[in-house]
């Protein structure tokens, strides 16, 4: 299918957020050929979110169950586990950060 043929045109000149009659997805997500590349793909945010914020409840979970398990909660567990958090937290929010 000729390139031109193959996008719906959403203005009169053809534009990167025109669809592809054939998978739907826009026409910055195909190829300079006009190829359909994955239609089911989520983009780079998503997993990269997802696997952060899993990251980030496993280990602040773990942490927790520890520090309730432990026979003596003293201001030392509680200041460690609050380190703890803030330096899991912080990298995670340099994980999420956009990049250029």
């Amino acid at each position: 299918m000729p390139a031109d043929t193959q996008f719906q045109l959403k203005a009169r000149y053809p534009a990167n957020l025109d669809r592809c009659r054939r998978c739907g997805c826009p026409r910055n997500m195909h190829g300079s050929d006009g190829s359909c590349g994955v239609s089911l793909s989520l983009g780079r945010g998503i997993p990269r979110l997802l696997i952060t914020l899993g990251g980030l409840l496993f280990v602040i979970t773990g942490a927790a169950w520890l520090l309730a398990t432990s026979p003596a909660i003293n201001a030392a567990s509680m200041l460690a586990f609050a380190c703890l958090a803030i330096l899991v937290c912080g990298a995670a929010a340099l994980a999420l950060a956009p990049r250029d």
